[in-house]
């Protein structure tokens, strides 16, 4: 079945869906399918109906039925479309969108260069990508697994270990989704975090920190959602 690239989130899904699953979006052409599949069913049995009525009843009754049945069915495809129409404008009427459409053509343009930088490491040329279509590149479905190994390498090759620093090996830690967006790391490769993980645990534990204490600092130094207080982390880091 045929896919499309949904005009808001870049979610892919099948072009008969009437509505983006990921976030709401209209698919119009899904939408007005849809539509006409339902007008055609309400027909369907329209007819149906004249058929049993044929048997039963007079031709002028049937005939006044089927007027009935008419009326109810153009009340019913008007109140359908107006429906619709209601919808795309309280989702900013995507289809005609600017920014929109370009992101779909840049998705488009880009798609192939991210998996090929993807297979072959090349961060920095992903990271260039983001810099292009940051809101893009966030919901290409490898972006986990970039943005864990884009912070990794910016930890890992920082020679500085301050509030900050510590911070943000805290976060990858305990609080991956930090780099991920929330409810992505479902879909990161666990067990590439898990090596890169257990490095940062590796290089915390050079500077005297168990992996118990590191736990019950980021528990009493951050708040219900998960956000550190970076000035209550100084306490850790002096000296050096």
């Amino acid at each position: 079945m045929k896919e499309i690239i949904c005009k808001n989130c870049g979610a892919a899904y099948s072009e008969d869906t009437e509505y983006c699953p990921y976030c709401g979006t209209m698919n119009k052409k899904g939408a007005y399918k849809g539509f006409r599949q339902k007008v055609a069913g309400f027909i369907d049995r329209m007819l149906g109906m004249k058929q049993e009525a044929h048997q039963s009843v007079s031709r002028s009754i049937v005939s006044a039925l089927i007027r009935s049945l008419i009326i109810v069915a153009v009340i019913v495809a008007a109140a359908y479309l107006i429906s619709l129409r209601f919808n795309v404008n309280y989702h900013n009427d995507y289809e005609y969108d600017q920014k929109t459409l370009e992101n779909i053509e840049w998705y488009e343009a880009n798609i192939d260069k991210l998996e090929e930088y993807y297979r072959e490491g090349d961060l920095k040329a992903i990271k260039k990508l983001y810099y292009e279509n940051g809101t893009v590149v966030m919901k290409w479905s490898h972006y986990p697994d970039y943005a864990l190994a884009d912070e990794f390498e910016q930890i890992s090759g920082d020679t500085r270990f301050n509030k900050y620093q510590l911070q943000r090996m805290l976060y990858y830690l305990y609080w991956p989704e930090y780099f991920t967006g929330r409810d992505r790391m479902k879909s990161a490769d666990m067990e590439k975090y898990q090596q890169q993980r257990q490095k940062i645990l590796e290089m915390l534990e050079e500077k005297g920190f168990s992996e118990d204490q590191l736990k019950t600092i980021y528990q009493q130094n951050s708040d219900k959602q998960g956000y550190i207080d970076t000035d209550a982390l100084e306490k850790y880091v002096e000296g050096d």
